[in-house]
């Protein structure tokens, strides 16, 4: 159904006439003529529905729906659900069973609230559209040529559901024979109608079409996730110089060959505008006193180890732990730059203690606010015996050369996780584009103290209270030794150490869920980005 409602306020001009003088005077008249223009408007609706002939409990069928606006109108949306079960004998049901699979007389969910509907409506997309009542209101004003997510996903018919049925026994020559039959009156060849009633109203007038008041707000604009933003906001690497005019935005870089090239927005510099709150002790509180303030590294297409990418921002620290770590502290009597083993230590820390805040982490671990907004990732863990220029880093860190440790096991070249390290690149791509030709070209050459220092990585890894950079693991693996991985050297260069025995600075990274934003602040030390 396509209800399209169309307010036009029109404007009554009065001319009053003033009559009764009789003096002569010249006059003349002329006709102005006001022309007022309605705009097209007009939507198209798209289905993906097919009606399944022998519906079965457990099963699920696709059921998608989405408006586009075909107009010149901006719209606002919603969608009215109504269902309907008509059984064989052209009676009714309510559509609703207790949790057991036996029909129940209520119409809502009752029985303690255990009562379960028969057809299970598989909502989808619940960040765009707001249900009250019967009616779904998509959550933004659909533009012209703009469609809208679908609700709904798919309907599945409850597993559970069981028959009234009425069985009979029959026992003739020591033969039994059970014969069951239902009453024809129940889910068993019956017909289920779910009908979707979509409308569509001029966006500016659907608070009084629809009488909603004050309890639907349509926002004008969907909010654009952080991610987003900031990569569409990226400053392309290739064509403008790093300066102090452009450390607000992030810089493009784009590694490989077509088809796999793979296209990634990084902050660079010595102190570039990227300074977030993290780790907050709420999100509605965000200062120096109530977060820590991390910095973020850059915007990436990310795995989170399903398959599903997704472009998401990657934070880091912003400085190592107060307390030096080891990589691996040999508890399992065999120290290893293997990160996917279940006694690598320094991995475990990050994923259990610090993560939920216990143990030995109580005062500074990720707090809920945190771990609300990150989510789990594909870690890359290729390994070398060679250092390289910045691209090269990048690219063995992404390689098919496992950890000296995996014993040529390529399943080990990536784990997935919450919380992670630092690549080497992350910290010697921020010297490309110009900002160091002698640290971007050679990683293990950038050891000098001076010139590492136009790097904002290095500036930054400092023990937490301290002022000096300090000697900081990076996640990477040696390829060549079971028990050495790579580190930034408090002078600035790429280095490779013992993973025990060694203790250095440790800075956690994470990427936050897609779906975050930015909701204040400009990324500067003093006023750094607030999320939600």
């Amino acid at each position: 159904m396509n209800n399209k409602k169309i307010v036009i306020a029109l404007l009554l001009i009065a001319i009053i006439g003033i009559v009764g003088l009789t003096i002569a005077y010249f006059a003349n008249s002329t006709d102005v003529e006001n022309t007022f223009i309605t705009k097209e408007y007009g939507t198209t609706y798209t289905e993906s529905f097919v009606s399944p002939e022998n519906w079965l409990p457990g099963d699920t069928t696709e059921k998608t729906l989405v408006a586009t606006n075909t107009g010149e109108v901006d719209q606002a949306v919603r969608v009215l659900v109504t269902e309907s079960w008509t059984t064989n004998n052209n009676g009714t049901l309510n559509g609703w069973i207790h949790s057991d699979g036996t029909k129940s007389t209520h119409t809502t969910q009752s029985e303690l609230e255990t009562d379960e509907r028969v057809a299970i409506l598989n909502l989808a997309n619940a960040e765009d559209w707001t249900k009250v009542g019967n009616y779904y209101y998509y959550n933004y004003k659909l533009a012209p040529t703009e469609s809208t997510t679908s609700f709904l996903e798919s309907v599945t018919f409850n597993s559970k559901t069981k028959l009234d049925d009425t069985c009979t026994e029959i026992v003739n020559n020591g033969t039994r024979t059970i014969t069951c039959n239902s009453s024809g009156d129940d889910y068993d060849n019956a017909t289920y109608t779910l009908t979707l009633t979509i409308e569509t109203v001029q966006y500016n007038k659907y608070a009084t079409a629809w009488s909603t008041g004050n309890t639907v707000n349509i926002l004008e604009e969907r909010p654009v996730p952080a991610s987003q933003y900031l990569a569409e906001n990226a400053t392309n690497a290739a064509n403008t110089a790093y300066s102090s005019e452009t450390k607000g935005k992030m810089f493009v870089f784009t590694h490989g060959e077509a088809p796999n090239q793979v296209t990634e927005t990084r902050y660079i510099g010595d102190d570039p505008n990227n300074y977030v709150y993290f780790n907050c002790d709420d999100m509605t509180n965000q200062t120096s006193s109530t977060c820590e303030v991390w910095r973020i590294l850059g915007v990436f297409d990310v795995d989170d180890g399903t398959g599903n990418v997704e472009q998401r921002m990657k934070l880091v620290r912003g400085s190592s732990f107060a307390t030096t770590m080891m990589w691996d502290d040999n508890t399992d009597g065999a120290y290893k730059n293997d990160w996917t083993d279940t006694n690598a230590s320094l991995k475990n820390f990050l994923n259990g203690d610090y993560y939920n805040r216990s143990g030995n982490a109580t005062t500074y671990g990720l707090k809920s606010s945190a771990k609300s907004i990150i989510d789990n990732a594909v870690y890359y863990l290729g390994a070398s015996s060679s250092y390289g220029t910045a691209e090269q880093v990048y690219a063995w860190e992404r390689g098919n050369t496992p950890c000296g440790a995996c014993n040529s096991d390529t399943a080990k070249l990536s784990w997935t996780g919450s919380v992670g390290l630092m690549y080497p690149s992350d910290e010697y791509m921020v010297y490309g584009n110009g900002v160091n030709a002698t640290c971007y070209s050679n990683t293990n050459g950038c050891n000098n103290p001076t010139i590492a220092s136009t790097g904002w990585v290095y500036n930054s890894n400092v023990l937490e209270g301290q002022s000096s950079p300090y000697h900081t693991w990076f996640l990477s693996p040696y390829s060549s030794s079971a028990g050495i991985a790579f580190f930034a050297d408090s002078s600035g260069g790429l280095n490779s150490n013992l993973v025990y025995g060694s203790a250095y600075g440790v800075r956690p990274v994470v990427y936050l869920n897609a779906s975050v934003e930015i909701d204040s602040g400009t990324g500067t030390e003093q006023d750094p980005y607030k999320l939600k």
